[in-house]
């Protein structure tokens, strides 16, 4: 049974879910696939029409993000710390007139609603945002937001069956199996918890179990022994808080996988050390890809293969393009073997939505072919090295941030003539960046009302370590 295009049905949806255990307290009931679909036809939503979820981890963001589907809708999944007005301005950009929150009093007090679940129980409501034009695109079809790499009002269009090919080609890259249990604590609203883990376990038919942010060691060792776990992924600012904290695997821990940016490989080797046995992979990958591109099975490699993210999955091209002076020159790479990565496969997006920033140009280097925008050599094998970026982005504290979207939003700001972001590696080894704005008024009263209005569009990792307050005359604009 496929219900617009769908390469799944609502019975097995259900089926699933029922089964996945959430660790989350529910703060609001799980409503039915048909509840959602109901909810949303009473507010007129029209087929192919991009839907916001704004909800933490667990089950209820699951079942709503299948409910749109299932609806004809298209669903896109917000962070649930999203600022009100950075909502208000993604929904302008995707044109989504629709939003499926937690109920609150007072937001969006007077928009029409349709609540999800019985009356007078704490649930879920259905939302119209007023004055948006909805963009529709075709049913069967997924928003994936890129925050990180192009903005945060951008998203990547991909068709549902090619995310669950990509799961599938993920499965068999780490060795996953339907006997596993597997663990989410990365966002589901990034692409690699919601493809590589929730769409690779309900593919399977293995077993998930659900909790979500803040980590920290002590909960996600009680979640992988408490559940007996097989299977769970990470990202490196998660592993290095684990190995300062002294942790082992747990008994029933199989298999890790690590993503979202570059292993050091003395952690590597430090993980394999603390977990004899431990089946451990490093991956890479891009929402645009669709979105795992690369797997290191680095339990099988020789150490210095460590800081390799390994060769390219079944069904996966990849190529190097030389970059000259931010551009490119023709095929092939620079005198140290370094190259823009150029990736061809089925499961790319389809094309981008909303209001892309901090890259010129298209993604799309050819049919079926994204250039990715990441610095990668190539060995006389096949793996991948990562050498470093073209995009106007860092990774700190475990998450991509882009500092084009950071500027915007400080320009933006009253009172704020322009600004400039510095990113730096700090002592402990992470990433960070400095902001300075530049002011019409830079006298104390006046730019701490512009500090605190940007830190309320700002998202907790998106605020720079340190933010500078100066006079507007500097930059020559005043």
């Amino acid at each position: 049974m496929a219900e617009f295009g769908l390469p799944l049905a609502r019975v097995d949806v259900e089926a699933f879910l029922s089964d996945a255990v959430d660790l989350e307290p529910e703060s609001h009931r799980s409503p039915s696939l048909p509840e959602i679909a109901d909810a949303l036809t009473g507010l007129g939503m029209r087929p192919g029409e991009v839907v916001l979820v704004q909800m933490s981890n667990g089950t209820p963001l699951l079942r709503c993000f299948f409910g749109v589907l299932f609806a004809g809708g298209v669903p896109a999944l917000l962070a649930p710390a999203t600022p009100l007005a950075r909502v208000r301005h993604i929904a302008e950009k995707l044109g989504a007139r629709t939003l499926i929150a937690p109920a609150r009093a007072a937001a969006y007090r007077d928009a029409p609603r349709r609540h999800l679940g019985a009356a007078g129980v704490i649930g879920l409501d259905a939302i119209r945002l007023a004055g948006i034009d909805p963009q529709c695109h075709e049913p069967g079809h997924v928003v994936i937001l890129t925050s990180g790499t192009s903005g945060v009002s951008s998203g990547c269009l991909h068709r549902l069956s090619s995310l669950f090919c990509n799961a599938r080609r993920h499965s068999v890259s780490v060795g996953l199996r339907s006997s596993d249990t597997v663990l989410v604590n990365l966002p589901l609203n990034f692409s690699y918890a919601l493809v590589a883990q929730a769409l690779a376990t309900m593919d399977l038919g293995a077993r998930l179990v659900i909790t979500g942010p803040p980590f920290t060691p002590a909960a996600y060792t009680a979640a992988l022994g408490e559940h007996h776990v097989t299977s769970s992924s990470l990202t490196p600012f998660m592993v290095r808080g684990l190995l300062n904290s002294g942790w082992k695997p747990s008994d029933s821990l199989r298999m890790l996988t690590v993503g979202g940016e570059n292993l050091d490989p003395a952690m590597t080797e430090l993980m394999l050390d603390r977990g004899p046995g431990l089946e451990l992979y490093l991956t890479y990958g891009l929402t645009e890809a669709g979105p795992r591109v690369s797997t290191l099975a680095a339990h099988l490699e020789p150490p210095h293969r460590y800081p390799s993210v390994g060769q390219p999955l079944a069904g996966v091209q990849v190529a190097l393009r030389r970059v000259d002076g931010g551009g490119v020159d023709g095929d092939g790479v620079d005198g140290d073997g370094v190259g823009e990565l150029l990736v061809t496969s089925d499961t790319v997006l389809r094309r981008r939505v909303g209001v892309e920033e901090g890259r010129a140009g298209s993604c799309f280097a050819g049919p079926q072919q994204i250039a990715t925008g990441d610095l990668f050599s190539l060995d006389d094998d096949g793996y991948l090295y990562f050498r470093g970026r073209l995009s106007d982005f860092v990774v700190t504290g475990g998450s991509k941030v882009s500092l084009s979207s950071v500027r915007r939003i400080a320009n933006s700001v009253p009172g704020v003539v322009t600004s400039a972001t510095r990113s730096y590696l700090a002592d402990d080894g992470e990433t960070r960046f400095d902001l300075d704005l530049y002011l019409y008024d830079a006298a104390p009263e006046a730019a701490e009302a512009v500090r605190q209005s940007l830190l309320r569009q700002l998202m907790r990792i998106e605020r720079p370590n340190r933010i500078r307050m100066l006079p507007a005359e500097e930059t020559g604009h005043k």
